[in-house]
């Protein structure tokens, strides 16, 4: 047992698998709990059966939640209950913030509190005087390099390399945990016979999904496109039927599935895929800081992954992936190797046992013995 028994997540949570956040915090924490640690988590919900999915997944583990129906008055009360929790649980606690204000009130608090240790989580929005010019970059480096800090974890060995490269140092203490995959979940798709791209994943702007219609539009015919992400919303779709206009693609060889639930992403997007795409756009988030979940779900397919070659890529696939110039042509150059090549000659196994370092269970195991037993 832990000298640490308590984690609390002081991040507000969208209380939905619909959110890449949520889904990666209660995953990740719920078999943590599993081991013995107690977590608490708060945030609030839209939907009741969200909430009731979550707590139907978290439902064998030591993972509690705090939440309330989305309000303001909810979300007040939500974080006050969190907090006072927090304060008045007995033992010896662990708070994990991944926001620089949250960081900043609890190394204050710790000032005052003998029984708390301070971990910090890196993730895309961790160095945010680079997106924000009104906050100060010396003030991000005398939280992250704060001696009351006990430990940081990056979600990808590309934040640490970009860490010191911004602050000229390394943190007092810390640990590369990138992010868990369910690779048992996704080890049953596999590759098809047809030349069918997919990608699978959100619309935000730095994620650059306008690459892959640059590269649909260089194919031939033969080549079609599943995408699976977004909102089942008007903007969702907008957004697909402008690039397919803009790029003057066939609308019948781009199939958008809309959102897809978690629980169905291997039989409804990823089998019966040829090749499984990443795409990533040339700024700060995708090249350094981003841990991207869909590719340790892709590597644990027995199908051939396309992604742009950037360090936050390259330093966990290695080369057990194919990889790509952030460019149409040299994209669609790439897909057609790929397509060219006898299934046969694809060693999947290789990727298989790579990204099987990052399960759910194996990041625990190491978050246990490697981070807070050491705290």
């Amino acid at each position: 047992m832990s000298y640490y028994n308590k984690v609390y997540y002081y991040h507000p949570l969208d209380l939905t698998f619909k959110s890449a956040q949520t889904l990666q915090v209660i995953k990740d924490y719920c078999h943590l709990s599993k081991l013995g640690i107690s977590v608490v988590v708060y945030g609030s919900y839209t939907n009741i059966n969200d909430l009731l999915s979550i707590q139907q997944y978290i439902v064998n583990s030591n993972l509690k939640i705090i939440s309330s129906k989305r309000s303001f008055f909810g979300k007040t009360t939500v974080k006050l209950a969190f907090f006072l929790d927090m304060l008045f649980s007995t033992g010896r606690k662990i708070i994990v913030t991944r926001h620089y204000r949250k960081l900043s009130k609890v190394l204050q608090l710790k000032k005052f509190m003998s029984d708390i240790k301070v971990l910090h989580e890196m993730h895309e929005e961790s160095f945010p005087y680079l997106f924000k010019p009104h906050i100060r970059k010396n003030k991000i480096k005398s939280l992250l390099l704060n001696e009351f800090l006990d430990c940081i974890i990056f979600t990808n060995y590309s934040q640490e390399i970009f860490f010191e490269r911004e602050f000229g140092q390394n943190p007092k203490k810390s640990k590369v945990l990138p992010n868990g995959v369910e690779f048992e979940k996704f080890r049953h798709a596999t590759m098809s016979e047809n030349f069918v791209l997919t990608y699978l994943g959100q619309f935000n702007q730095w994620k650059n999904v306008e690459l892959i219609f640059e590269a649909l539009s260089l194919l031939d015919d033969r080549y079609t496109l599943r995408v699976a992400g977004g909102k089942n919303d008007k903007t969702s779709q907008e957004y697909i039927f402008n690039l397919i206009k803009k790029y003057n693609i066939n609308p019948d060889r781009v199939d958008y599935l809309g959102f897809v639930n978690n629980s169905n992403i291997v039989d409804q997007v990823l089998m019966n895929s040829h090749v499984l795409l990443l795409p990533l756009g040339d700024n700060i988030q995708s090249i350094h800081l981003t841990s991207p979940m869909k590719l340790f779900e892709y590597m644990s397919t027995k199908i051939p992954i396309l992604a742009v070659d950037f360090p936050s890529v390259r330093l966990i696939t290695s080369d057990k992936i194919f990889l790509s110039p952030n460019s149409g042509k040299f994209f669609s150059d790439q897909i057609r190797v790929i397509c060219s090549t006898k299934k046969t000659d694809f060693n999947f196994r290789l990727m298989n046992d790579l990204v099987q370092k990052y399960s759910y269970k194996n990041r625990s195991n190491i978050f246990l013995k490697e981070v807070i037993n050491e705290l």
